[in-house]
């Protein structure tokens, strides 16, 4: 995960350094409008992160994300700094080429030195205690936002009005996912360390010990489809509902009963998810619920029941044994913050998609301003702009002099974006250096599985079906998948996305960032996936 090699790089001396890491739980690629407001809210993110703190922050640099392509890479050598000038925080341990990199300066501190600097530790150690009991107001606030988004009326003052308010509400829960992803990052690198042994065999035993992480959104999700598909086996006008496809508005549709009430539970907690986190093109499960439909009536076909939870005790042991004897309490103790982080990830993701599902309702209400005098030819062309020229749009510096310019964006754009989708992105930037995963294939998910690959890009439950799933990238909205799919497998990703959280749950064996790999893998051939060692074969 931290093991990079490039041609162009080299490990000596200090430079920018910019990863996908921490966006791994995204889309793999995002359209201009998606991109920019991602860029626009982490930068207030980070700052409100290192405000919480008490870190003196003048400001947040704006080359903190890096676009590259639709993709997103984080400045990890400015947080770095930030960690190492506040609390002493050494940096991730990475290797480039098989030399160990230096992010940014760092030395051990004195003993006065250290005193201090632990006192800001402890800041730190505080605020991640704190944040996941404030998780339940940031998700009511930003959910009321939302509500009141989707109710609007859609005047011009109201355009306007929603467009000033998308940072100030989105960068609350994204800090708090900023704080759970970079802490889980430096806990896991840092258990990573105290190992001996290959990469595999390291991950393999901290994987192992996160078999049984409870209270996981991804869950929750799946225990309702669950419960929703029991109800409909149970009830024959349901099942023939569900095998005619639902059309038209839910409520009238479907056949009242436990079921119908259970659906509309399902869509008040979950219908602002999306397939392809963070990308506002793509409708909502509120908007459109055949994904979950679908694997409804699979699972109740199939007549699929809840895992049996692995308990991690005993692996968590031999975790333990591996370790030095000096270094066992420290690794106890990050051990403790990966499993604990790994929910504040999962609250803060599913609170940052309603700030998502509700600009993507102001989108389209501007984009709909835009083609009622002919600036956009479809209000869905609105996700080829950037949020700045959105407001250019809607405070009229764009006005209908500029429709030939406006429609050759749109066709630059949609061209740009195509192209895009089918690259492969490096998984970090050492400068203007691209660099690839030294190893392809992450373990994941422990286990060994055989079954036939099925690529998805749009996801089809029906195929899932003890098929080992490919995809670019996995994200929660496949948790949907999980009480049917054999196993997963996917050209990028980290076994530390929230998806992969709960794959462990269900017991079905994963392998993230196969790189190049994922591409030679012949769609429909029967493909064996072994979760422990991190290899793909067919």
């Amino acid at each position: 995960m931290y093991d990079y090699i490039s041609e162009q790089a080299k490990p000596a001396g200090n430079r920018g350094l910019w990863t996908r890491n921490y966006f791994y739980p995204f889309v793999s690629v995002f359209s201009p409008f998606s991109y920019s407001v991602l860029a626009e809210i982490s930068r207030r993110a980070w700052f409100h992160y290192y405000s919480r703190l008490g870190a003196d922050i003048a400001f947040v640099p704006r080359t903190l994300i890096r676009n590259e392509e639709g993709r997103p890479y984080l400045d990890l050598q400015w947080i770095c700094e930030q960690d190492a000038a506040f609390a002493g925080i050494e940096p991730l341990a990475l290797r480039l080429n098989g030399k160990p990199v230096t992010i940014c300066p760092w030395e051990k501190p004195g003993l006065l030195t250290a005193f201090k600097l632990g006192r800001n530790q402890k800041k730190v150690a505080d605020l991640l205690q704190k944040l996941p009991g404030e998780m339940q107001a940031i998700t009511e606030r930003i959910r009321g936002w939302h509500s009141k988004v989707r109710a609007m009326r859609w005047s011009q003052a109201e355009i306007l009005q929603i467009m000033e308010e998308i940072e100030r509400f989105g960068a609350e829960s994204l800090m708090a996912y900023f704080a759970a992803r970079h802490n889980l990052e430096r806990a896991h690198n840092g258990l990573l360390s105290l190992l001996s042994g290959d990469s595999a065999h390291r991950l393999h035993l901290i994987n192992s010990t996160l078999s049984d992480v409870e209270g996981l959104r991804e869950l929750s999700l799946t225990g309702q489809l669950l419960t929703l598909a029991r109800q409909a086996a149970k009830d024959q006008r349901v099942m023939q509902w569900l095998a005619q496809g639902s059309e038209g508005n839910l409520s009238e549709s479907i056949p009242a009963g436990p079921f119908a009430d259970g659906l509309s539970q399902l869509l008040a907690e979950f219908g602002h998810w999306v397939v392809g986190l963070g990308e506002m093109s793509h409708p909502t499960w509120a908007e459109e619920a055949e994904l979950l439909l679908a694997a409804i009536q699979t699972c109740a076909l199939a007549q699929v029941t809840s895992p049996n939870r692995a308990p991690s005790a005993g692996a968590r042991q031999q975790l333990l044994n591996a370790v030095n004897g000096k270094s066992r309490k420290e690794a106890e103790a990050l051990l403790e913050s990966v499993r604990s982080l790994q929910l504040l990830q999962s609250e803060a993701l599913h609170a940052f998609g309603y700030l998502l599902a509700g600009t993507r309702v102001w989108a389209l209400a501007a984009g709909n301003e835009a083609a009622a005098d002919g600036r956009l030819l479809d209000p869905q062309d609105v996700f080829l702009f950037e949020l700045e020229e959105i407001k250019q749009m809607m405070t009229g510096e764009w006005n209908v002099t500029s429709t030939d310019e406006i429609h050759a964006r749109v066709e630059s754009r949609r061209a740009d974006y195509a192209r895009w989708q089918g690259k492969r992105g490096p998984a970090a930037y050492f400068g203007d250096a691209p660099a690839w995963m030294a190893r392809s294939g992450l373990p994941s998910v422990a286990g060994r599985v055989t079954g036939p690959l099925r690529r998805q890009t749009h996801l089809r439950p029906l195929l899932c079906q003890d098929a080992i799933i490919g995809a670019r990238r996995v994200d929660s909205s496949w948790a949907a998948t999980l009480p049917l799919a054999g196993g997963f497998v996917a050209a990028a990703g980290s076994p530390l996305d929230p998806i992969i959280a709960a794959a462990r749950a269900w017991h079905v064996p994963a392998v993230v960032g196969l790189g190049a790999v994922y591409d030679e893998l012949v769609d429909g051939a029967q493909t064996v996936v072994d979760g422990s060692a991190g290899v793909v074969e067919q």
